[in-house]
């Protein structure tokens, strides 16, 4: 994992990198990197907007399948393999397809474990600086924690923000590397990383302070976004209500363990993410009614069961005469005749060949 967010953190961090410079330089505005993260938050969203286009309708046309599947899971609740049958029956006749809104999870889990990277590591993938001043960096602030008997090492994950704390509480001491990369370490001192007195790439701890409402600005946000999605999709009947709690709650549990895992700077990109899902929802039930999306489908469906029950007529030669008669049957049906007939020429005109 720290192979494929360390891989996804370079287009991500020169994106945080162009957001905070609009911010800090263009703009000249306070609350540089917090403003630089809603940004980076904002144009994340629009990129993927057409992937979300899908799974809004995906989840919608699911909340009309759920029935229909429920069912069935009653049916043959004692044989496995003739639900598997039937689901996958559903698939190729109806286009019903589990997996449709998948693709936007992942993006969103990829991008989540990419920015976490950008933020334990702001001088490699925001500030861009050299690899080997990094290194000369870490070695000085080793030496002075190290000095006020505080014991780290060079692969420290947060040994980024250690350098950061650093600099910018005792910037005397790298003195010694001032006169070749001055210019760097005026950057890193001048890093805006904070809200007030809260450094954002620090983690949260069990302990009242005013740290403590970022992570709980991102639990909130995530349970708001995720009911009203759940809600507006149409998924709250039957066994999809008992679903929709269980995922509630377990994705609530999970960024709630992730916030106290990762640095103040994830919770508040998560609760921007889940600020602006929930406005992203809200225009897409206006743009794509959920409620006319599964009407819709349910109508198709309807329709093409109508057709396959419809009575046709096919043209059965009877063995005992030779004489061609017409008999009608279901389309099913038919479509079995169709086959057979077409294997009985096969076989007629290849022998065993």
């Amino acid at each position: 994992m720290s192979l494929i967010s360390g891989i996804i953190a370079y287009p991500l961090g020169y994106l945080m990198k162009g957001c905070y410079w609009l911010v800090t330089e263009l703009l000249h505005l306070p609350l540089s990197y917090v403003l630089a993260l809603f940004l980076f938050t904002l144009i994340t969203k629009i990129l993927m907007f057409p992937i979300s286009v899908k799974q809004h309708k995906a989840t919608a046309t699911m909340s009309a399948f759920n029935p229909m599947i429920e069912e069935l899971r009653t049916k043959y609740r004692n044989d496995q393999n003739k639900l598997n049958e039937e689901l996958s029956r559903l698939q190729m006749d109806y286009g019903y397809n589990p997996t449709a809104g998948c693709a936007p999870m992942l993006i969103n889990l990829l991008i989540m474990f990419g920015l976490v990277e950008v933020i334990y590591k702001p001088l490699t993938y925001m500030l861009t600086l050299p690899r080997t001043l990094i290194t000369s960096l870490s070695e000085k602030t080793i030496e002075i924690l190290a000095a006020a008997g505080n014991t780290i090492n060079a692969k420290d994950r947060m040994i980024e923000t250690y350098i950061i704390a650093q600099v910018k509480n005792n910037f005397s001491a790298f003195s010694d590397l001032a006169s070749a990369h001055g210019e760097e370490l005026a950057r890193i001192r001048d890093l805006d990383m904070s809200i007030g007195s809260i450094n954002l790439y620090n983690k949260p701890e069990l302990a009242f302070s005013l740290a403590l409402l970022i992570p709980l600005f991102s639990i909130v946000t995530q349970l708001i976004s995720t009911v009203f999605m759940l809600r507006s999709s149409g998924s709250m009947s039957g066994n999809a209500a008992g679903q929709m709690k269980t995922t509630v709650i377990s994705t609530s549990i999970l960024f709630a363990v992730f916030s106290f895992m990762y640095p103040l700077g994830f919770s508040l990109y998560w609760g921007f993410s889940n600020l602006l899902s929930l406005l992203q929802n809200i225009i897409l039930n206006k743009l794509y009614d959920p409620e006319k999306l599964k009407a819709d489908l349910l109508e198709k469906i309807k329709q093409k069961k109508k057709e396959k029950n419809a009575r046709k007529k096919v043209a059965v030669v009877d063995k005992s005469t030779g004489e061609v008669k017409e008999k009608e049957v279901s389309a099913s049906e038919a479509d079995r005749i169709r086959l057979q007939r077409a294997r009985e020429i096969d076989r007629e005109r290849y022998g065993d060949e």
